[in-house]
């Protein structure tokens, strides 16, 4: 590895320590920590949105998928998660921000135990966002492995440990102040350097004519709308990227952050371009190195997840390529705090609460469990040991199935009860895990193509509607302020 590139990537990930440094001492509260005291602007916010969306799975696994896939990532996910920040707002961001106005409102389980005046929707939801962590974390602990072995030639275990270790030491002091500001920073970095890499990659593959020949040559379905994949699997993703986009917890939760109902606006169109320019290093890199591959021009790699690394460190300068590199890592590392921040809430303050019980010192003990949940997803991430891209869609699956019915769907709709939210909750968490990990052992109870969380989105999204309309005796008489929120 070039020793610009070290030199790049050292700089840029002792800016990142910087940033947590001063984010931890402007972390005195668990409202700092957990919500940045309520005090972004529509552009921090709107950059934070997206960088914490793009990270390692979106670049570096998005990626992979097209190497070895062809267009169908990019038509599933890219553009549908693009289209996913302007339906989040629209569904979303005004009724949480308002929400979030109405008291010491820090996480979704203050806004759950609101809407339903119920703590057992509270603890339920809780524990799906700490499992889902677990899950979707597991995704940067592996995408982190990727990019430290492209840059230290370690093992990818290795490199996720210390990748880890690094994460800990900001993301335990700074919490979601260090998250949202390291956002806002790799974020303007990665749009920029997209566009640069996209025309470079391009150039490398002898210009788009000559890209779509030689992968028409080996496969005309490379080139095709859909890629390689069924069109099933297609039609998974775009409604689970694009309406799912607004059950992702870390996504969701920055509304609660943004400092008055004005910075609303302009904050999906900022987020959906920047997410969309970056999409364009997934369809420059994947495709080109695919064409460089199938004419024997790329080296050998041993995982489709190396493609973005590999092209980067051997067919870019090595500015270019330290800056691509140490902006994943960066990604992943503030997306990767923003996940264990939303996981320590739930076990710290979501749960205890759903028994009537407060722990003192909120702020200590959520900066012990983060430390705890960082262990846990990289154990997780090592027992799937699957590629990046696929760990990251088990991850936004498991949390849009547990969190969209009855935090999105239940501000919009008054007749929801607590039953239906409680019991969405645990369908969406039981099939997402249960059939996951059946795929892992090689065995599928769904039809083939069929993506198992699309299906447990739209199962948990019936059971909540079923169930709510079957117990409507118990819906309860809201308070004036929380109808208001819901009336956007």
């Amino acid at each position: 590895m070039s020793t610009t590139i070290i030199i790049i990537v050292a700089i840029y990930l002792l800016i990142c320590i910087l940033i947590g440094l001063w984010a931890t001492r402007r972390t005195k509260t668990a409202s700092d920590f957990l919500i940045a005291g309520r005090n972004l602007g529509m552009f921090v916010m709107a950059i934070a949105a997206f960088s914490s969306i793009q990270s390692g799975f979106g670049m570096l696994g998005g990626t992979g998928l097209t190497f070895s896939n062809g267009m169908g990532f990019v038509a599933g996910i890219g553009i549908s998660a693009s289209l996913g920040f302007a339906l989040t707002w629209y569904l979303a961001g005004k009724r949480i921000w308002q929400i979030g106005s109405l008291g010491e409102v820090y996480t979704l389980g203050d806004v759950v135990e609101k809407r339903y005046e119920s703590k057992a929707v509270r603890g339920w939801l809780g524990l799906a966002i700490a499992f889902g962590v677990i899950g979707y974390l597991g995704t940067q602990v592996q995408a982190m492995g990727v990019i430290m072995q492209s840059i230290f030639g370690i093992s990818p275990k290795l490199g996720a440990i210390i990748g880890l270790g690094i994460l800990a030491f900001y993301c335990v002091g700074g919490g979601i102040i260090a998250s949202v500001y390291t956002d806002l920073f790799q974020g303007v970095i990665m749009v920029v350097v997209s566009l640069i890499v996209f025309f470079l990659a391009i150039n490398a593959g002898g210009g788009v004519q000559t890209i779509s020949e030689n992968l028409q040559s080996a496969d005309p379905l490379l080139t095709s709308s859909f890629g390689t994949y069924p069109i099933i699997t297609v039609v998974c993703w775009i409604f689970l990227f694009s309406l799912g986009a607004a059950g992702q917890p870390h996504f969701i939760n920055k509304f609660l952050m943004i400092k008055s109902q004005k910075e609303l606006k302009w904050g999906a169109f900022t987020a959906g371009l920047a997410y969309a320019f970056t999409t364009l290093l997934v369809i420059g890199i994947g495709l080109t190195a695919r064409s460089l591959e199938i004419q024997g021009k790329f080296p050998e790699i041993a995982s489709p997840d190396e493609s973005l690394t590999t092209f980067v460190t051997h067919f870019t300068s090595p500015i270019v390529a330290g800056l691509v590199l140490s902006g994943l890592l960066a990604a992943i590392m503030s997306t990767g705090s923003a996940f264990v921040t939303l996981g320590a809430a739930s076990l710290i303050r979501d749960i205890p609460r759903a028994f009537n019980k407060q722990v003192k010192n909120e702020l200590l003990f959520n900066r012990l469990a983060v430390v705890g949940l960082l262990i846990l997803s990289l154990l997780f991430s090592f027992y799937m040991d699957t590629l990046v891209a696929l760990l990251g869609i088990f991850g936004w699956g498991t949390f849009a199935s547990a969190v969209f019915p009855p935090i999105v769907l239940g501000l919009i709709w008054k007749k929801a009860t607590k039953y239906g939210a409680i019991a969405s909750i645990i369908v969406g968490l039981i099939l997402n895990f249960t059939l996951e990990i059946l795929n892992k052992y090689e065995v599928s109870l769904l039809p083939p193509g069929v993506i198992v969380g699309a299906f447990a989105f739209i199962v948990s999204i019936i059971v909540f509607i079923g169930v709510s309309l079957l117990t409507q005796e118990s819906v309860v008489k809201l308070d004036k302020d929380v109808v208001d929120a819901m009336e956007g």
